[in-house]
């Protein structure tokens, strides 16, 4: 049952960091000028930022390699709620996608 309550933390922790990043970046005049207008291109690809998620994910490949389940676990949650919010919140599963020209 530990297990299934910190995995559960981390998960809400990733949804409740995301659902912030969002809202702070749809409601600032400023940061939404700056980083939703024009998205940032590379090569042309839309870099998503449910590719953040990327970094708790390896992290928590980490701790698993050390023994540190628990901590790699509530890591892994994070991961999953970063790309559970930006999945909701885009109304779709998507990391990386060709920008058309």
């Amino acid at each position: 049952m530990e297990i299934v309550l910190i995995f559960t933390k981390g998960l809400l922790l990733g949804l409740v960091i995301t659902w912030l990043f969002e809202f702070v970046l749809k409601t600032n005049k400023k940061l939404r000028k700056i980083y939703y207008q024009p998205h940032k291109i590379f090569f042309g690809y839309h870099i998503h930022h449910s590719t953040y998620s990327f970094l708790p994910l390896i992290w928590s490949i980490v701790l698993l390699f050390q023994n540190k389940t628990i901590f790699a676990l509530f890591y892994f949650g994070i991961a999953i709620g970063i790309i559970v919010m930006h999945t909701i919140s885009d109304k779709r599963f998507v990391f990386i996608e060709k920008q058309k020209l």
